[in-house]
């Protein structure tokens, strides 16, 4: 925590959110006063993943969970549809499903061969 403050420029404000009397840490918000104030059913943790703090591999994996909250159920499902049908219109896989290009991992990933 003390490097992220230090690398705070001066005189830019620092939000400090905190949880009971037991649990402080610096954040940007926005917040809820509790959890409760989130609809469980209104919410969805989209992926998790790992990361190395700052970055950097010699320092320590965190645990990253990714998450979407919305205001009523509604909200929520109008999101997923719409990612649902964002990932119908894919390029990546209607190209290599039209038979437009293919990608060969052992040539480097990401690198196309457009078919003829």
């Amino acid at each position: 925590k003390l490097e992220l403050l230090d690398s705070i420029p001066e005189g830019e404000d620092i939000s400090i959110y905190h949880i009971g009397d037991e649990w402080w840490d610096l954040c940007a918000g926005p917040h809820v006063e509790t959890t409760r104030e989130v609809g469980m059913k209104s919410f969805d943790i989209t992926k998790t993943s790992g990361a190395y703090w700052r970055g950097d591999e010699k320092n320590a994996m965190l645990q990253r969970v990714y998450g979407t909250a919305w205001e009523n159920i509604q909200q929520l499902k109008a999101y997923q549809n719409m990612l649902a049908e964002a990932k119908k219109r894919d390029h990546r896989t209607l190209g290599q499903q039209m038979d437009l290009f293919s990608i060969q991992e052992d040539a480097g990933g990401g690198l196309v061969f457009w078919h003829p």
